[in-house]
């Protein structure tokens, strides 16, 4: 059968409706297909797309099988899949072949899911805009003029386009919370460590993290415990859940109409009975620089190919940041340690009473592909490569914490993300709050 467009557009939907019979993998692969390649020209969302082998895969699930089998996905091009170039969309790795998949795939795959292909990204993860790839930039469906974030880029973009409903990304310093903020997306950086990097074209290990984007709350948690290997909660919590709104920090270099929207979604949560408390943010300035500290030796030492082989990439970021982490001393390294562990205390007093700190996500909507500044009204203007896509997202992975982002509102006529930062291993507790805030707000996903 033919699935008409507004029909099954979220995997909870898809799912029953293959389940129960009413439509077969391939119609839903077909379509998916289909959209990906309308769409590529005008977001280039995917590297590579697998259309007729996807739709052979899918011809295979079995019908009435276990939820989710057969519901399309789409893959970043960091992690291994067996058969398939991994590149990190860096020349200096073309016909780099994955010899198995990575874990994460191979959960993918154990789930039933069908893989329609890799998705573009900022080249080798080091960006935040996807601005740089050796398959050209991504285009933003909302206005394919701006940028989708980074580095999942590719991964939100065809999430946003409504070509899948849900992708996997990776988040290091923000690369899942920064698209999804820019393209209208759920997503989440997961606690680092609780799924497995093995197989993914490291960025900086002590901070790489594997985590999905998705359209829905439901289907980001749904794809989020096939990922972890973790099973629904039983029950829910009672008493209400406590917020911490963070000033300082959160509140500099911030869009006003970022700021209305962070308190449109306190409000939300406050008429549903959540406590909601005001916190002290200032002390962590120094944390992107710290975060470079931690990050550029880790990929030098990650990717001991790049040294001298500038031909190979096209971001003049990275020989920058090659040559800045090469540079570092093993006391300068340590130092850096320190102060990640002295900013990860932060976080930890500022969640001591609070189950979840609300803070924007990006502090802006996706800029213009070719912008160098922002106008922040009050705020002032500030300079694009100073304080980039991920000013508000690095500093969590510093402290190696959880944090989901919701497509809170609009700015510009584009999205803007909120998010939600918990207490490690609190997944569980980020997701219930985002399936909260979907419902009590009345958010239904619209494709850019």
């Amino acid at each position: 059968m033919t699935v008409a467009d507004g029909e099954l557009e979220t995997a909870a939907e898809m799912s029953a409706a293959v389940h129960e019979g009413e439509v077969s993998p391939s119609d839903l692969v077909e379509r998916s297909v289909r959209r990906a390649e309308a769409w590529q020209a005008t977001t280039n969302a995917f590297c590579s797309l697998w259309g007729d082998e996807a739709v052979d895969v899918a011809g295979s699930v079995a019908p009435g099988g276990a939820r989710p089998s057969g519901l399309p996905i789409a893959v970043k091009d960091l992690y291994d899949v067996a058969g398939r170039e991994t590149t990190g969309c860096c020349r200096l790795y073309a016909g780099r072949v994955a010899e198995r998949d990575a874990p994460t795939i191979g959960r993918v795959r154990a789930a039933g899911l069908v893989m329609i292909g890799k998705t573009n990204q900022h080249e080798l993860a080091l960006g935040g805009t996807n601005l740089y790839s050796s398959c050209g930039r991504t285009g933003n469906p909302w206005d394919p003029g701006r940028m989708t974030g980074g580095s999942s880029g590719g991964s939100a973009a065809a999430v946003a386009a409504g070509v899948v409903p849900w992708a996997l990304g990776s988040d290091t310093g923000g690369s899942i919370r920064i698209p999804a903020s820019f393209c209208g997306t759920f997503g989440l950086k997961p606690t680092t460590g609780r799924i497995p990097i093995d197989g993914l074209l490291p960025l900086a290990p002590t901070m790489d993290t594997p985590g999905p984007i998705a359209a829905t709350a439901g289907d980001l948690a749904a794809l989020y415990r096939i990922l972890a290997r973790t099973p629904e909660p039983a029950g829910s919590r009672s008493g209400p859940y406590r917020l911490a709104l963070v000033g300082g920090y959160y509140r500099d270099h911030v869009h006003p109409d970022v700021v209305r929207v962070v308190e449109q979604v306190a409000a939300t949560f406050e008429a549903l009975g959540l406590v909601t408390e005001e916190v002290e943010g200032d002390g962590i300035d120094d944390a992107r620089a710290t975060w470079r500290r931690v990050c550029y030796p880790e990929f030098v030492d990650a990717h001991p190919a790049l040294a001298g082989r500038w031909d190979g990439v096209l971001d003049p970021a990275i020989r920058s940041a090659v040559q800045e982490g090469a540079a570092r001393s093993p006391q300068e390294r340590a130092d850096a340690a320190v102060r990640r562990a002295e900013i990860e205390r932060w976080f930890a007093r500022r969640l001591e009473d609070a189950d979840a700190l609300l803070v924007p996500t990006t502090g802006y909507p996706a800029p213009l592909v070719d912008q160098r500044e922002f106008d922040l009204g009050d705020a002032g203007r500030i300079d694009l490569d100073r304080v980039g896509p991920g000013w508000f997202t690095c500093p969590v992975n510093l402290a190696n914490l959880p944090a989901v982002s919701l497509p809170a509102g609009s700015s510009e006529g584009m999205p803007v993300g909120v998010s939600l930062v918990g207490r490690p291993g609190d997944e569980e507790v980020l997701l219930a709050l985002a399936r909260s805030w979907e419902e009590a707000s009345g958010y239904r996903a619209r494709r850019g």
